[in-house]
């Protein structure tokens, strides 16, 4: 005579509820990784888009002997850059407009500075003060960084007298959860 009965086929609810536990420890790490990789990614683009905006002010100032005035409004392109010095500027890869643009003088500027929104997407650096000189910036090889600004070999901090607002600079030991604003400042 054949027995009836359950077969002993398939995944018992502990089981189930073992593998799900697993997976959500497994995205839980690697999804702030993830972020985290995100962001350094877009903050190594930024660098390197201000840097190659840096190299055309340069160009610039060498065939006009002054740096191109400010635009007009903000979020322009720098006037006279395209499609002479570089084909088209780069966008912000965090405010996904162009790269924010500061010179210390109207009529003859002598020092310019270039500044991303950053990871926190917000313009906390929005102007640089009357007379903010870069005279120092071979010491820091244009790049600023820190939410206090960028420092020497011994710690001490350049004065690039900017009005940085509530975050100020961005921090890069703090990753992606570093506020503030990434900047470039030449000469």
């Amino acid at each position: 005579m054949k027995k009836l009965g359950r077969k002993e086929e398939g995944f018992t609810l502990i089981e189930l509820l073992i593998v799900v536990a697993i997976i959500g420890i497994i995205a839980g790490i690697a999804i702030p990784n993830f972020l985290g990789a995100r962001t350094k990614a877009r903050v190594t683009r930024a660098f390197a888009d201000m840097r190659a905006l840096a190299d055309a002010l340069e160009m610039y100032y060498v065939d006009n002997t002054t740096y191109p005035a400010e635009p007009a409004n903000e979020g322009d392109p720098i006037p006279g850059l395209s499609p002479t010095y570089m084909t088209s500027q780069p966008n912000d890869p965090f405010s996904g407009a162009v790269y924010r643009y500061y010179i210390d003088d109207e009529d003859a500027p002598t020092a310019w500075l270039l500044v991303s929104h950053g990871p926190d997407g917000s313009a906390d650096v929005t102007e640089a003060t009357a007379g903010f000189s870069w005279a120092d910036a071979d010491r820091v090889g244009g790049q600023l960084g820190g939410p206090d600004g960028a420092r020497d070999a011994d710690g001490d901090l350049y004065g690039y007298g900017l009005a940085a607002g509530n975050n100020g600079w961005y921090d890069p030991a703090d990753g992606a959860t570093s506020p503030g604003d990434l900047g470039r400042g030449g000469p």
